[in-house]
């Protein structure tokens, strides 16, 4: 007895009851029995290789499970009256129905010969452009004829083309229908069952509406899975017989009368179609519309056969019909129906849901935090339990929002369960669809495991780039940008052979004159390309000024210096690590790739939500990585790939600073056209961040230009290479490093970057506080002023430095100090009194441009002169900027302390102090150049300043 009641009370004790969620009144075991079904059912319909049943067998036995494990609880004990499944209530029709339908209008377009057309058209004896071509076409028809219909109909064809050509693999191709159609089919409501399910149920949801909206994202989301696509299978993207024949049917002479009416046939078939996707442009049912277009057609096909004298043929119409729908598909779909009901009647995704979401759930729309939160709930329970039971479940939950918000969630909802099908093989029907017909046609290796090595980042991204699009963060002027890219594309396509032959005379004009007038080579010019759009990735004093003036948290300038010191302690504690890693790492262009993706994630995150100072101080993590990572990279790919180090590293400097003006430029003109209004002040929006985002993303792609076999990596290493490619390392290793002159440069850097880091972040500070309404403007003139200063002082710097590092480096000190003195008299004469910020910026970024344009060509030039022969130039440079990055450290927290408590003025003036000790010391430093006669070409008069302080000194 005892065991009894213990069994009844661990098992049919009764669970919390929720009726308007859908939870229902069940014992523990069949919760948690039903939970382990659906794990065990979840795992082997991803990977159905582990047993022979088959993926639409697996569904129907573990949802028969699930159904006589609650019939057993109900008949087990029967004072409780525990329900069973609701087999036909759990089944959603529509699905069905449209999927039905269409497979009957997919049979009768096969047989009109248009997918004949499809083939020709997708095939060429490039499979790059395959992939490209099957992608867009992928995404275009499954926004019309819905996803499942265009993986219902492409796959087969996509496996026949893969044979003809004798494809390597055809994993990239299937892989490129299933995700590119999932992609597409959110651009309309009629796309996919869940779009068709959130425009019933969601208010004032119109169909140009929601296509307007989605516009954009679904371009840029195609665009990054496409690219995506070719990088991971770039070196599968191989066929064995390029130039295969192709293979046509061989037309039989029809009699003219059999000719008219096959002509009729075609434009029957073409008109009901067309009929049918207008049907569902009126928001009309779509699986009515469907079933009604299949059966149309049926009866057309009917009465041609009938004119054509083939009835008398022994079959009917019905067995062509029935005989053209895959009815395993359709009991995949029941027994996924079953088996997902069973599972949410438990209660335990509606539970995980709203523990997730927390305090967000009163009002998704209260800021970018909330809503990426609320989008990775719907991502992550879309691949748990699919996506149509997901919109069920939130219906509730969005009938409490805000109704000036409704419309904008259920589109970002739409937007997310679609595209996040994208991340694992249960994520949308398509995808099983995909792998059910691929499977069919003999292929097997198109399983979870390959799906979700491929899917897993790109999902994740394009997903977060659409929500931040998508209202109410995104822009309402998006659909514009969308509508410009979709022209482009046309025009493209419509002069795709002029364009084409234009493109490639105008890259071997360019790279001809450049070569003509400056001697470049291709490595050359990369090297200049990858600095150019470097210089854009991170936010710099801008994300300072965001934070100073933007209408959701404002900064004080002691946590603006807290977050600058956060960064540059992470910076100098990597400059050294990553240093080493450079050196040893071959794949120098991924860690470029790397840092630049770092800098997206910051970027992204840190100016879409700055409401909390923990998540900032978080993001300084990335920011860090790729401030160190990138530069020290593209510092190691000069070295291994210039003939004249000085010269590219100028031009690299050149670069560098062109960009930084340029992007400030776009930053600027975009804060000054997208403006937000809070609280009666106008105040920046931040859709100026898409510049150095953009930036990260064109710095990936540039990589290319700089062919990894034109660099030399003993060189890169800074290890000196004979002709016969033998090195030869006097002091090799860090040991050689360890010198007097090493240490000396290393005080260097930290005294300069100390007088001169704050400097240019007080000044936007102070504007920040008087002109908050243009923040951002006032930075990017200062950037421009200063980086144009910085521009000029790089050629210079390149023209000079090979006559002696030193006479430059006093001149760096000394106008670092003047600028911090000349900055003090500005703000005590001039601005505290009243005067406009904008006055001081002329003379104080200019001598910024002078000091810090010699600078950074200085820097590396004496990291590669002190570690000659080491092979450790990037631990040098590491080292030299981690000292640098100290520097920032002491500056901004110093600075940051002065301004709060003593002003702007005093803060300036001890800037001033520390740019005087550096050049003081700068006049006791050893020339860096091991060339001989260097000392020879100094200035004189430097050149006795210099030996008369050092006498004196000894």
């Amino acid at each position: 007895m005892l065991g009894q009641e213990a069994f009844v009370h661990s098992f049919a004790a009764t669970e919390l009851v929720d009726l308007e969620n859908g939870i229902l009144k069940l014992p523990p075991l069949a919760v948690w029995g039903n939970l382990a079904i659906y794990i065990v059912a979840w795992g082997l319909l991803m990977w159905p290789q582990h047993l022979p049943l088959g993926r639409p067998c697996i569904a129907m036995v573990f949802a028969a499970m699930a159904c006589g494990l609650r019939e057993l609880c109900h008949k087990a004990w029967p004072e409780e009256n525990y329900p069973t499944v609701d087999i036909f209530g759990k089944i959603n029709p529509t699905p069905i129905a449209l999927l039905f339908g269409l497979m009957l209008v997919n049979a009768y377009l096969k047989d009109t010969g248009i997918w004949k057309y499809v083939e020709e058209l997708l095939d060429t004896a490039s499979p790059t452009k395959m992939l490209v071509n099957l992608c867009c076409l992928s995404a275009a028809t499954s926004a019309v004829l819905t996803n499942d219909t265009t993986c219902l109909m492409l796959t087969p064809l996509v496996m026949n083309l893969c044979r003809r050509r004798g494809a390597q693999s055809t994993l990239p191709f299937l892989m490129a229908v299933a995700t590119s159609s999932n992609i597409g089919s959110s651009l309309t409501i009629i796309g996919n069952p869940q779009n068709a399910l959130i425009a019933s149920i969601s208010p004032g949801m119109g169909f140009l509406t929601f296509m307007k909206d989605m516009l954009l994202p679904v371009l840029l989301g195609l665009f990054l899975n496409t690219v995506a696509l070719w990088c991971y299978f770039r070196k599968s993207l191989v066929f064995e017989n390029p130039e295969v024949p192709e293979i046509r049917d061989v037309e039989v002479a029809l009699p003219e009368t059999n000719r008219c009416l096959q002509a009729i046939y075609v434009v029957a078939v073409g008109g009901v179609v067309l009929a049918m996707i207008v049907g569902w442009m009126f928001n009309m049912n779509t699986d009515d519309v469907a079933l009604a277009a299949g059966s149309t057609l049926m009866f057309i096909r009917a009465l041609r056969r009938r004119a054509t004298g083939a009835k008398d043929a022994g079959d009917t119409e019905t067995q062509f019909a029935l005989g053209a729908i895959d009815y395993s598909i359709l009991i995949l779909f029941i027994g996924q129906f079953i088996l997902v009901g069973a599972t949410v009647d438990t209660g335990l995704p509606q539970r995980l849901f709203h523990g997730i979401l927390g305090p967000c759930a009163k009002d998704l729309a209260a800021g970018p935090l909330c809503m990426l939160w609320f989008s990775g709930v719907v991502l992550l329970l879309s691949n748990v339990i699919s996506n149509v039971p997901v919109i069920l479940m939130l219906q509730p939950l969005l009938a409490t929002q805000p109704a000036e918000s409704v419309a904008s969630i259920w589109t970002v909802c739409a937007w997310v369960a679609t595209v996040s099908g994208n991340l694992t093989m249960l994520g949308s029907a398509a995808n099983l669809i995909v792998a059910h017909a691929a499977e069919s046609e003999g292929e097997t290796g198109f399983v979870a495991t390959c799906y979700s090595k491929f899917s897993l980042i790109p999902t994740l991204v394009i997903t977060c780039i659409g929500v931040l699009l998508l209202p109410p963060i995104g822009p309402s002027w998006g659909w514009i940008v969308g509508l410009a890219l979709v022209a482009l594309m046309l025009m493209m396509v419509l002069f795709k052979s002029f364009t084409t032959r234009f493109g490639c005379c105008a890259v071997a004009a360019f790279h001809r004159a450049s070569c003509l007038v400056c001697g470049l080579s291709r490595e050359s010019i990369g090297l200049v390309l990858l600095s150019f759009f470097a210089s854009a990735q991170l936010l710099g004093p801008y994300e300072g000024a965001w934070l100073t003036a933007n209408s959701m948290r404002t900064y004080n300038p002691g946590e603006l210096g807290a977050l600058n010191a956060m960064q540059q302690v992470v910076v100098a504690v990597l400059q050294p690590c990553l240093g080493c890693l450079v050196d040893a790492c071959h794949a120098k262009r991924r860690l470029v790739a790397l840092g630049s993706a770092c800098a997206l994630l910051s970027a992204a995150m840190g100016v879409f939500v700055p409401q909390f100072f923990w998540l900032e101080m978080a993001l300084q993590i990335p920011t860090a990585i790729s401030m160190t990572l990138v530069p020290l990279a593209l510092n190691s790919l000069t070295l291994g790939a210039a003939e004249n180090f000085t010269l590219q590293v100028a031009l690299n400097n050149v670069g560098l600073h062109l960009g930084t003006v340029l992007s400030s430029g776009a930053m600027a003109l975009l804060a000054s056209v997208v403006k937000d209004h809070s609280g009666g002040k106008t105040v920046e929006s931040p859709w100026w961040s898409s510049v150095p985002m953009a930036a990260c993303g064109l710095t990936i792609v540039a990589l290319p230009i700089v062919r990894h076999y034109k660099v030399d990596y003993h060189r890169a290493s800074g290890m000196e290479t004979t002709e016969s490619h033998e090195t030869e390392a006097t002091n090799k290793g860090p040991s050689g490093l360890w010198t007097s002159k090493f240490f000396i440069v290393n005080a260097l850097c930290f005294l300069f970057n100390f007088s001169n880091m704050a400097q240019l972040q007080l000044l936007v500070q102070e504007a920040s506080k008087l002109i908050p309404g243009q923040a951002i403007n006032f930075t990017s003139a200062a950037q421009v002023i200063a980086h144009l200063g910085m521009l000029v002082a790089s050629v210079v710097a390149g023209r000079l430095a090979d006559f002696g590092r030193k006479p430059l480096v006093l001149i760096a000190c000394l106008t670092v100090t003047i600028r911090a003195l000349l900055t003090a008299a500005t703000d005590v004469w001039w601005t505290q009194p009243g005067g406009s910020p904008w006055l001081s910026l002329l003379p104080c970024e200019t001598l910024d441009g002078v000091c810090a344009g010699l600078w950074g060509v200085l820097m590396v030039l004496m990291a590669k002169d002190v570690s000659e022969n080491t092979g450790c130039f990037s631990l040098a440079l590491g080292c030299l900027q981690a000292s640098f990055s100290v520097g920032a450290i002491f500056s901004s927290e110093l600075a940051g302390i002065l301004a709060n408590r003593l002003g702007f003025a005093v803060a300036f003036l001890s800037l001033a102090v520390v740019g005087m000790v550096s050049f003081v010391l700068s006049l006791f430093m050893p020339e860096t150049q091991v060339h001989q006669g260097a000392e020879s070409r100094h200035c004189p008069f430097l050149m006795r300043l210099s030996q008369s302080c050092r006498s004196w000194i000894a």
